[in-house]
């Protein structure tokens, strides 16, 4: 970066998906920015559209698709002079190659970011549990980005999935505000079943659960596919990124 000027990359995150992951996404970014001060930050936009359809909802139960309202979300994030895109829901992922033909935008994807983390850690990870929402289960959409780096993906049994779902979605679950014992201890539940399983490590592949649960909680690594996307941003944009010991 210029010591001059800011020559980075602006960044768009589409968000709203929900609301609180998108601050904490934008609050990750500055936090793992190595900056002395404002102007070596890095430029960034964001929509926070909560409007966007459920992800589960559409991809399981027919209902409305998230996906013309994901396109246009990365066409205002164009116009508005976004360089590289992001969008901090894993779940949205499943129709991440259509949003990738429809934009100029260069697209992080949070997945595939995640399975490389896990992949160079010393010693890497052989298997990963996952707590995702039901809509990230089904699609598989961790499978292939995993398999390519020799990761092999746990999935919940039926009876954690449930907890996990009433976890985010509960009227006690962390969409309605709540992160505190119930949610947390629903999903402490179902990562011990997947640890106990075999797990080597734990992903937090629904944006909100790192909002209930941390490492702390875990006998083994809580991978967050948010810190890891928001590193690989900054990288991206031409920014400087903390050392791993300021964050891990």
């Amino acid at each position: 970066m210029s010591k001059d000027r800011n020559t980075t990359k602006t960044v768009g995150i589409l968000g709203g998906l929900g609301p609180e992951a998108t601050v904490r996404f934008f609050k990750l970014i500055i936090e793992n920015t190595s900056a002395r001060k404002d102007q070596e930050h890095l430029k960034i936009i964001i929509l926070d559209n909560p409007s966007i359809p459920d992800r589960t909802a559409a991809i399981l139960y027919h209902g409305e698709s998230p996906l013309p309202a994901l396109r246009e979300g990365l066409k205002f994030l164009e116009k508005s002079g976004a360089e590289l895109a992001v969008i901090p829901c894993l779940t949205a992922h499943y129709y991440f190659d259509q949003l990738k033909s429809a934009t100029k935008l260069k697209l992080v994807n949070l997945i595939e970011e995640t399975a490389s983390y896990l992949k160079n850690l010393n010693p890497p990870v052989k298997k990963a549990g996952l707590l995702a929402t039901e809509g990230t289960i089904a699609t598989g959409i961790f499978l292939q980005p995993f398999k390519k780096k020799k990761i092999e993906v746990l999935n919940p049994s039926e009876r954690s999935q449930k907890k996990i779902m009433e976890a985010i979605y509960g009227e006690e679950g962390i969409k309605a505000g709540f992160k505190g014992r119930k949610p947390k201890r629903l999903l402490i539940e179902a990562a011990t079943e997947l640890i106990e399983s075999g797990a080597q490590a734990i992903i937090g592949g629904c944006t909100e659960i790192p909002l209930a649960l941390s490492p702390e909680d875990l006998t083994v690594p809580f991978v967050d596919p948010l810190i890891i996307g928001a590193r690989a941003v900054i990288k991206k944009a031409g920014g400087q990124v903390k050392i791993e010991s300021a964050w891990r």
